[in-house]
């Protein structure tokens, strides 16, 4: 059946960053489709009975994606962010936090780290991110995770083309598929939290030109009292929104211009409580127009200096090393680098990172 042959092809179809896949009712790549709306009666769920085959059904989410593909780019010029907490099936989150567990029970989670240089030798620091986890999920993880896999593919192949041909201001993004970098996290209870940062602080200094980040949050019990909310700076200090990771919420925002923050994730809870665990999957969608990336004349430039007056923050940058090239110009690019043994990710570390100086200096 269709989604024997797409298990069958799955080294093949579901290859990443190029993420050509295949649709399970036609085989049609997921790269060329109508721009039409699906039919009411069209389903969310596929019609397969096997847990471990996909529930979502692709061409619904394709088109749900065309569908408000108007609005996100409006709200995201206008705003800098997107927000909707409708936008898949309840079920389908709970299917795809489940997902999640069983990648961290198969042990494909890490202790997200960091590192941190001393004043005094220069030398760097490796502390962890006390309560929090991490993996790059991908198409080998299929499997375990099918609509995790399924999801990603059908937002990376979707979502750039339909921003950069709504029409809208977002048309000159030129948003790409060509490339992506994910990371599915996990937040414990007991007060765990991200600090302010912005995703690709560094950007063309680091060859990093991703653009838009793009966070589903897979809570679908979550209460206020939970905590752990992102929390976005747009302006002074006192003009933030912070948004709830309710199970359903998807998130997006401008990857090099917006800092934000996580808030103590459930602090009044066991650290071991693993029911309120705050799993979140972010996709980050690269520009091929480098000018795009810090550019001074966007109306959101200025947020990182408000965020961060002194013009320096901590950063730690996630990149995939899929292209030789790009790697190695990081290592020459004079910047300290670590391994992250799991999930084939470089971290370029730098600290107090100058926005208005030199690209190439390292400032302790």
């Amino acid at each position: 059946n269709d989604v024997g042959k797409i298990r069958e092809h799955r080294d093949q179809s579901f290859v990443f960053p190029t993420c050509s896949i295949v649709c399970a009712n036609n085989f049609k790549p997921m790269g060329v489709y109508s721009k039409k709306f699906p039919p009411p009666h069209v389903s969310w769920f596929s019609s397969t009975s096997d847990v471990r085959d996909p529930i979502i059904e692709m061409e619904r989410l394709q088109n749900a994606l065309l569908e408000r593909a108007p609005e996100m780019a409006t709200h995201l010029s206008e705003k800098g962010y997107y927000t909707t907490t409708d936008f898949l099936p309840q079920r389908i989150i709970e299917t795809m936090r489940m997902q999640s567990i069983d990648l961290r029970h198969e042990g494909r989670f890490e202790q997200s780290w960091s590192e941190k240089i001393d004043a005094g030798t220069g030398t760097a620091i490796r502390f962890d991110k006390e309560g929090v986890f991490a993996c790059e999920p991908d198409g080998k993880d299929y499997d375990t995770a099918p609509d995790l896999v399924v999801y990603m593919s059908v937002l990376l192949q979707t979502l750039p083309h339909a921003l950069n041909e709504s029409g809208g201001p977002t048309a000159g993004m030129d948003l790409s598929a060509s490339s992506f970098n994910a990371k599915l996290a996990v937040t414990s209870p007991g007060g765990s939290v991200y600090p302010l940062h912005i995703d690709n602080p560094q950007g063309l200094s680091a060859g990093d030109t991703r653009k838009l980040t793009c966070i589903l949050y897979l809570n679908p019990e979550h209460k206020p009292q939970d905590g752990g909310e992102l929390r976005i700076f747009l302006g002074a200090h006192d003009n933030i929104i912070d948004f709830s990771p309710v199970g359903g919420r998807l998130l997006l925002f401008w990857s090099d211009e917006i800092p934000h923050e996580v808030l103590p994730t459930a602090p009044l809870a066991n650290s071991n409580d693993e029911h309120l665990d705050r799993y979140a999957l972010t996709v980050w969608i690269p520009t091929e127009n480098i000018t795009t990336i810090h550019n001074e004349a966007s109306k959101f430039s200025h947020l990182r200096d408000i965020a961060f007056p002194d013009g320096s923050i901590a950063t730690v940058i996630m990149l995939t090393l899929r292209n030789e090239n790009l790697v190695r110009g990081i290592l020459t690019n004079n910047r300290r680098v670590n391994y992250d043994p799991v999930g084939n990710m470089l971290f370029a570390i730098t600290t107090g990172y100058d926005f208005k100086g030199d690209a190439n200096k390292n400032i302790a």
